[in-house]
C-alpha cells in the first residue's frame, strides 16, 4: 500500500501469546477501516507464536512481521513507531481485542476535529480460574464533555474524577504529533504506559474522547497485569516518578505542575498501598524513600499501611 493511502499504523508487540495472538490480530484485520498497515514485532517468543505470525501474515498483504531478541514491550513498540508510515498510530496488545469500527471512528474524529490524539473506554473480560486479577476501571470518558480539550485539561479532569487509566491501547495518536514532541516508550521497565500516556496528555493541544467501549482487555494468568506484585513493579513506578519530576522541572508549564503533583500523588499512594505484600527489607527501603524523597506525594496513612498491613493480615 502506498504511504499516502495508509491512514493508521497498528503496532502489535508479541511475546509468548500463542493462545491469543491470532484472535487479537484478526480483530485488527477485520476493522471497518481498511487503509491500515499492521506492524507485528515478535519480541523473542519461545512458544508457537512465530509460526502463527508467519501463517497469518500470508493471508493479508498489510501485515509486516519483524523479529528481534526479547527486549521488552517498550523497545518493541518503539521499533514499530520507527517503521510506521500511517498518519496515525495505534498500539495493540497481542492478547486483547478491538471492536470492529474502533479505528474508523477514531480516525474520522481525529480528522474532523484536527486532534493530536483521541481516547476511548475499555472493559475487562476474564479467563476461568484467574488469580490476582486487578479490579480496574477503564471508563475514562464518563464525566467528560464531547468537545475538544487541551491535553492538560483532559488529564486534570480525569484525575479529579478518579478515572484516569494510562493504557496506551486506549488512544489513537497522530504520528506527526509523536514526532514533534519526541515521545517514545521508556525501555526496560514495566508500567511504561504510566509515563508515555501522561506525557502524551501534558503536551497535547487538541484532544477529545469518544464515549464508546472499543477495547476489550483480557485478564489471564501470567500476564503483566496479573503477575504477583514484585519489586520490579516498584522499580518501574520509581522510574516513572523520576522522569515525571524531571519533566516538571525542565519542560512543564507552570499551570501543569499542579496536575503532575496530583498525578504523582494518586499513583504513588496506590503503588505503596500495593507494596505491603513485599518483603520487610524492601518495605523499609520504600518507607525511607517516601519519607525522604516523596513526602509531598505519599500520605502518612499509606506509609503505615506499607510497613504494618502485612503484619496485621498475618495475625
Amino acid at each position: 500500500m502506498e504511504n499516502n493511502k495508509i491512514k493508521v499504523s497498528v503496532v502489535i508487540p508479541v511475546y509468548n501469546t500463542e493462545k491469543y495472538v491470532r484472535e487479537a490480530i484478526e480483530s485488527i484485520i477485520h476493522q471497518s477501516l481498511k487503509e491500515l498497515e499492521i506492524i507485528i514485532i515478535n519480541d523473542g517468543s519461545t512458544d508457537g507464536s512465530p509460526e502463527i505470525l508467519k501463517e497469518i501474515s500470508n493471508t493479508d498483504h498489510r501485515i509486516q512481521v519483524y523479529t528481534q531478541t526479547n527486549q521488552g514491550l517498550s523497545t518493541a513498540r518503539n521499533f514499530g513507531i520507527s517503521h510506521a508510515r500511517g498518519k496515525y498510530i495505534y498500539f495493540m496488545d497481542s492478547d486483547d481485542l478491538l471492536e470492529e469500527d474502533a479505528l474508523e471512528a477514531c480516525y474520522l474524529k481525529c480528522e474532523e476535529r484536527q486532534l493530536d490524539f483521541v481516547f476511548f473506554d475499555a472493559q475487562s473480560f476474564y479467563e476461568n480460574n484467574i488469580k490476582n486479577a486487578p479490579s480496574l476501571n477503564y471508563r475514562r470518558t464518563g464525566k467528560l464533555e464531547e468537545k475538544v480539550y487541551n491535553g492538560s485539561e483532559a488529564l486534570k479532569l480525569q484525575l479529579q474524577n478518579k478515572e484516569y487509566t494510562p493504557s496506551a491501547c486506549l488512544n489513537l495518536i497522530r504520528k506527526g504529533f509523536l514526532e514533534k514532541i519526541y515521545l517514545q516508550f521508556y525501555p526496560g521497565i514495566v508500567h511504561e504506559d504510566q509515563l508515555f500516556t501522561t506525557l502524551l496528555y501534558l503536551q497535547a493541544t487538541r484532544t477529545a474522547c469518544i464515549k464508546r467501549t472499543f477495547f476489550q482487555r483480557r485478564m489471564r494468568q501470567n500476564s503483566i497485569m496479573t503477575c504477583q506484585f514484585a519489586y520490579r513493579n516498584i522499580e518501574g513506578y520509581l522510574v516513572v516518578t523520576q522522569e515525571m519530576l524531571k519533566f516538571k522541572k525542565q519542560t512543564a508549564k507552570n499551570e501543569d505542575k499542579e496536575i503532575i503533583d496530583l498525578y504523582l500523588s494518586q499513583m504513588l499512594n496506590a503503588v505503596m498501598w500495593q507494596a505491603h505484600s513485599l518483603r520487610l527489607p524492601e518495605r523499609i527501603k520504600l518507607a525511607w524513600l517516601c519519607v525522604h524523597k516523596y513526602k509531598k506525594y505519599v500520605s502518612a496513612r499509606t506509609i503505615g499501611t506499607l510497613l504494618f498491613k502485612s503484619l496485621l493480615v498475618n495475625h
